[in-house]
């Protein structure tokens, strides 16, 4: 049995659900997050293709190796069926902790026309988000265009689309996780590219490294 559809908006193709993971998949992931080399999340200039820390994204971030965590490959597959597309098009999956105060200010997932990143696999068509707690105030997922906010309950999630019929970023797609007031919160996310997604060369991980240290 698939996951369980809670809500659907046809403007992004927003799909709100549950049951895609357990809760003690969930604490499980929390686990691999919390004992993992957490760094500081960043941004990535579509431009210039340059990654640096904002005041507007405050959480962090790692990337389980499929290797050492089964448990990676397993909702790798689950995605792939949730969505219909294959796996190889997934960029690895990330775990992100936000403390009180932490959020990702209003952005697309998407990249803009002309964007090096569009190399790594043509834009991202898809943005899967996985919450992996309750969160006791804020830390939503708000989408003013369509004017849906998302609170995030462990075991639910939400997938949409972020690019129209040619592949360009939908207006709509714009998206914030807001602050979160009281507690903490743990998402997993995964993008979907167009195409198979290349991994980024050696010289451009450790750019990337680099940045965050």
């Amino acid at each position: 049995m698939g996951p369980k559809i809670l809500s659907v908006n046809d403007t992004i193709g927003l799909v709100h659900f549950k049951g895609l993971l357990s809760l003690d998949e969930c604490a499980e992931l929390i686990a691999i997050g919390s004992v993992s080399d957490a760094k500081p999340s960043v941004v990535v200039d579509g431009a210039s293709d340059a990654a640096y820390e904002t005041p507007g994204r405050c959480s962090t971030v790692v990337a389980p190796s499929v290797d050492a965590y089964p448990i990676i490959l397993e909702i790798r597959r689950r995605i792939e069926l949730f969505s219909g597309i294959s796996q190889e098009n997934q960029e690895p999956l990330q775990i992100l902790h936000y403390t009180r105060g932490g959020k990702y200010d209003i952005h697309y997932d998407a990249f803009s026309d002309g964007s090096p990143q569009l190399r790594n696999g043509g834009n991202r068509l898809l943005t899967v988000l996985l919450y992996l707690n309750d969160v006791e105030y804020g830390g939503w997922t708000q989408f003013p265009h369509i004017m849906a906010n998302i609170v995030p309950n462990a075991g639910s999630g939400i997938l949409f689309r972020n690019t129209d019929a040619q592949n360009r970023q939908l207006r709509e797609s714009l998206h914030a996780g807001l602050p979160v007031t009281h507690g903490e919160k743990w998402i997993a996310s995964i993008w979907i590219r167009e195409n198979p997604y290349i991994t980024p060369s050696v010289d451009r991980v450790d750019q990337v490294i680099r940045r965050t240290l």
